[in-house]
């Protein structure tokens, strides 16, 4: 196994369709990738892996959204990039202190392996 893209993404989208597609997506490009399709099971992962980068949708069945889930995995790993996808106007981020990257959806293959590159490496 190459060690240039071996980070752990974790990726969380209740949409089973988009979620499959970039976990895959991402596999193939070399990363370790693990998948959520909520945030009590994207918690559960996060206690159990180190993850190097969380790709979360903003918008989230439950308590959780994806800013919130990400607050929440930083608590416990202050290292871990963020990249906040939603259909939503990139203003949803304006009071964001996590430093979240931005992505819109719908999104082309070539802009979420950019950005979790520029994430998992930077």
């Amino acid at each position: 196994m190459g060690h240039e893209f071996s980070s752990t993404i974790l990726i969380v989208d209740d949409e089973d369709y988009i979620r499959i597609l970039a976990s895959s997506l991402l596999k193939e490009e070399g990363f370790h990738v693990l998948e959520a399709s909520g945030t009590a099971e994207a918690l559960a992962l996060a206690a159990k892996h180190d993850i190097d980068v969380l790709l979360t949708d903003l918008h989230m069945p439950g308590s959780l959204d994806g800013l919130q889930l990400a607050a929440e995995i930083r608590a416990t790993d202050p290292l871990v990039h963020v990249i906040i996808s939603s259909g939503d106007d990139p203003s949803v981020l304006k009071d964001d202190a996590l430093g979240a990257v931005f992505l819109p959806k719908p999104y082309r293959p070539h802009q979420l392996t950019r950005a979790v590159r520029m994430n998992a490496i930077g």
